[in-house]
């Protein structure tokens, strides 16, 4: 800095002192001295720049730029400029070097560098006004680069510092667990192809089926050889939590890390009966055939009132037999006889032990164990509104319906166990 401008009167003093001031004048010099832009004249008799700077009393600092330097020669007319510069770091893609910068913005300090920032991401704003405060400009060039990976290739041009930023700001997708085949935190090079991958790490939740357990249990109450289901038996479910990686889609790592319950089984219960089957009742004999001869012989002419009490007798046989097959609700509707021993006898003897008038309470009766829904289904209606109470012979023409319309899978087990199918 100029401290005190005392060189005009100094120089004066000497000429007087000396005597023949018009040599002593002649021999001093004029110099035009600028100090940060403020400009003065003065007269020298100083050898060189450093020394007439010295005795101006002006200080320069390291960081001055001084034009001509320290040691020229002070000729009559030199113009000396003290240029003030202002210390900047300049960082280009990471790489710094100190700058001493004579202009007032970020872009002058550029232009001292020989710097040319097109299409480079300069931060501060090449308009900024240079200050302690914005001592670092950092410069990011414009590089190419190219990126290989799950969805393809792809070539872009950005300014980014590093492998990172361009994979952030190109590939919208990315996330802080994908990998590249160079640190994600290295400086981009320019013409660089990089191949990444999509690293996910996520949970999966998965729901399977418990199945149920199957119970049985016995009923003393249930003829032997008969089942119902008193529980229905239904299926739980379990939920299970996954944690897993995934490489571009693909799942490398699964490993499980919770399971809960969600819904338990229910176990299914079936009741299996044990009360012993009820002795069959004896078959009847078979009335013995009449024989029929071609003239018989005469026979004496009985009365009207022995042949009656005849008819009425075999009536009464009849009548027993009938009354012996049927029960209360029975609707007297006729059927035809059938003989016994057929097999429909032997269906019933394996179903209900040949009794034609059972009621279990389990939802099936009469012989054949019909229930309710098939006896009306098949015309059962028509002698009773349930099985037990119909005869042997009803039962049996209802039987047959059903075995014609179903086969004799209407009976599964005994029909299986006699060879009927």
């Amino acid at each position: 800095m100029k401290k005190t401008p005392w060189i005009v009167a100094a120089a004066t003093v000497c000429v007087v002192g000396l005597g023949g001031g018009g040599t002593a004048f002649a021999m001093s010099n004029e110099a035009a001295v600028s100090v940060y832009g403020e400009q003065s004249m003065v007269r020298t008799f100083s050898p060189t720049v450093a020394e007439l700077l010295e005795a101006q009393g002006i200080e320069v600092k390291d960081t001055d730029m001084v034009v001509p330097d320290l040691a020229a020669q002070v000729t009559d007319g030199i113009e000396i400029q003290i240029i003030q510069r202002t210390p900047i770091t300049v960082s280009v893609d990471g790489q710094e070097q100190e700058v001493l910068a004579t202009g007032d913005t970020v872009a002058d300090a550029l232009e001292d560098v020989d710097y040319e920032a097109e299409g480079a991401r300069v931060s501060p704003a090449p308009e900024t006004e240079l200050s302690a405060e914005t001592a670092q400009i950092d410069i990011v060039t414009r590089k190419t680069v190219t990126f290989k990976g799950q969805q393809g290739q792809d070539t872009f041009e950005i300014a980014a510092l590093t492998v990172d930023e361009a994979m952030t700001k190109l590939l919208g997708d990315i996330e802080d667990t994908d990998t590249a085949d160079v640190p994600r935190d290295s400086v981009l090079e320019d013409g660089a192809t990089i191949t990444i991958q999509r690293v996910r790490e996520a949970e999966r939740t998965e729901t399977e089926e418990i199945p149920f357990e199957t119970k049985t249990v016995k009923d003393d109450e249930l003829l032997e050889g008969t089942t119902k289901t008193t529980t229905e038996g239904e299926k739980g479910s379990t939920e299970k939590v996954f944690a897993e990686k995934t490489v571009d889609g693909e799942v490398t790592e699964s490993e499980l890390v919770s399971e809960e319950v969600v819904t338990k089984p229910v176990a299914e219960v079936i009741t299996k009966g044990t009360k012993p089957k009820p002795e069959p009742k004896p078959e009847p004999e078979p009335e013995p055939e009449t024989e029929t001869e071609a003239e018989p012989e005469a026979q004496p002419e009985k009365k009207e009132s022995e042949t009656k009490s005849s008819d009425d007798s075999r009536s009464g046989s009849t009548s027993s037999r009938s009354s012996e097959r049927s029960s209360s609700g029975n609707s007297g509707a006729s059927a035809p006889s059938v003989s016994g021993g057929s097999v429909w006898d032997r269906l019933a003897q394996c179903e209900s032990g040949g009794d034609w008038s059972i009621n279990t309470g389990n939802g099936f009766s009469g012989g054949l164990q019909f229930t309710k829904s098939t006896w009306l289904a098949f015309g059962g209606g028509d002698y009773a509104p349930v099985a037990h109470q119909a005869t042997r012979e009803q039962q049996i023409v209802v039987a047959k319906k059903v075995q014609a319309g179903q086969g004799w899978g209407a009976w599964p087990s005994c029909t299986s166990q006699l060879g009927i199918r």
